[in-house]
């Protein structure tokens, strides 16, 4: 027989040869289906691009030296403008996806699973070959190899009873992560305006003079701004503004991936002391806040005013307590886990099921590659949603801190454009309703005197005084009225 291969020739009785040859065949189109479902070793893999062009191993049909799973998150934190934008647009989006499946994190990191149910089908396609026949390389039909062995297969309608509660289970599951992830980002998204507010109201309300009544009193003089203490106690506010934010991605990210960094950040935008003291906290954005309030008590304005930012800061309360809320409580474990289950019992039977279907290609063969890309496919919608899940290591929550930080310097730096009006005294009081720049006072009406005739037969009169009571002088006139008889 050795001699026979090694020249290609076969006789129609030697059919074990050809059979090992249907079977290599049926398990190398398995991709590794050996290591299926092997737990993860702790260090993250990678793919490595092929050092010659000689390598055929499976891996190797990546080009690049990108890690893909866990590692591959921190790549996933995109962040838009108008290029991307029309690209993400652009009509042959469809065949550009398609291109780039080899590249895709999602699954590269299903390689496993993928490849187990791979391997179910091509078990199948053996065991069923010793059962009940094959045919060769050459087109020549064999006999069972073992009698009496039942063939391997399910009926479709097993699927179909089941497949519509699946695709329930993994519409849920989808949509809860999703759910998660918007949420986050809306969050996130309110830090931005609540930072931008904050910084804004006080650039705006600086006002020296008027902390304790809100305006100027009658005859003092108008209090002038020292530019350099106003840009020293804004740049103080905004660089605090700041901190909370990048406190706050500090807090939901890994601390082997941003730990040095935020000190270095921290360091070199905060005042040393400021700096130190957040570096040292446990709760790194409630120390962020408690600088916040330090640094507007410190500004130049009425109360009320204050009143307003601390009301804005109380946001950034909110938002915290709101994102520790998703990154500790994940989907209730008994749904994901009975998710993973069902679909993964679903995809190592459905070979079984598919088996029959493909009659017409040689020994069934193509059942493998179709088994291989349902799984893909279906494995990657609960991969997705695995992902979105705990959205705070795909969003870009470090970007969007040092944009933040943008925002509230320019805000913190802003000059008025438009000619300073005429301030008159009595037009500098804020009141509580408008908290407007002020509010004119009005001046008091003159007393107005209201003569009422006597009667033509009146009793004797009697005299009564009022006094009405006017701004900024009282009057008083005297009102005739007749004593009623009754």
């Amino acid at each position: 027989i050795p001699s026979q291969l090694e020249h290609g020739i076969l006789a129609e009785d030697q059919t074990m040869p050809s059979f090992a040859k249907t079977a290599v065949a049926a398990l190398l189109l398995s991709c590794s289906c050996v290591s299926g479902f092997v737990a993860p070793s702790g260090q993250v893999p990678s793919v490595v691009a092929p050092s010659s062009a000689e390598s055929n191993t499976a891996l190797n049909i990546f080009s690049e030296d990108i890690p893909y799973g866990e590692e591959s998150r921190k790549y996933r934190r995109t962040v838009y403008d108008f290029d991307a934008w029309k690209k993400h647009r652009s009509q042959d989006r469809f065949w550009r996806n398609m291109s780039t499946i080899a590249s895709s994190g999602i699954y590269r990191g299903l390689l496993n699973e993928v490849g187990a149910v791979s391997a179910v089908a091509a078990l199948a396609i053996v065991w069923n070959g010793l059962a009940n026949g094959f045919t060769d390389f050459d087109g020549v039909t064999h006999e069972a190899i073992i009698n009496g062995l039942p063939k391997l297969t399910l009926p479709m309608s097993v699927f179909t009873v089941t497949s519509p509660s699946l695709g329930l289970l993994l519409v849920f599951r989808t949509n809860a992560s999703y759910e998660r992830w918007d949420g986050a980002r809306k969050m996130w998204g309110l830090m931005i305006n609540r930072s931008r507010d904050v910084v804004r109201m006080g650039a705006q309300w600086y006002a020296p003079g008027t902390e304790k009544s809100g305006f100027l009193e009658e005859g003092a003089p108008l209090a002038e701004i020292d530019e350099e203490v106003k840009a020293e106690k804004l740049n103080r506010l905004s660089k605090s503004v700041w901190s909370f934010s990048r406190a706050l991605a500090r807090h939901l990210t890994p601390p082997d991936e941003d730990e040095e960094q935020f000190q270095k950040d921290v360091r070199e935008r905060l005042e040393p002391a400021q700096a130190e003291a957040l570096i040292a906290s446990d709760h790194r954005p409630n120390r962020a806040m408690y600088d916040i309030g330090c640094a507007i008590n410190d500004l130049p304005m009425h109360f009320m005013r204050l009143n307003q930012m601390d009301l804005d800061v109380a946001h950034f309360e909110d938002i915290s307590g709101g994102c520790e809320r998703i990154f500790g409580t994940p989907v209730p474990l008994v749904y994901s886990r009975h998710t993973a289950r069902y679909l993964t019992a679903y995809l190592l039977m459905l070979p079984l099921g598919l088996y029959s279907g493909f009659g017409d290609s040689w020994n069934h063969i193509a059942l493998v590659p179709s088994v291989a890309a349902i799984s893909l496919f279906l494995f990657g919608i609960e991969e997705l949603a695995t992902s979105l899940e705990e959205p705070f290591s795909i969003l870009p929550l470090i970007g969007i801190s040092n944009k933040i930080g943008a925002n509230c310097d320019e805000l913190a730096s802003f000059k008025s454009s438009l000619p300073e009006p005429p301030v008159a005294l009595e037009t500098t009081m804020a009141t509580t309703s408008s908290m407007s720049e002020g509010v004119p006072k009005i001046a008091a009406p003159e007393p107005v005197v209201v003569e009422v005739e006597p009667e033509v037969e009146a009793e004797p009169e009697v005299e009564a005084v009022v006094t009405e009571v006017a701004e900024p002088k009282s009057r008083k006139f005297r009102i005739p009225f007749t004593k009623s008889r009754n």
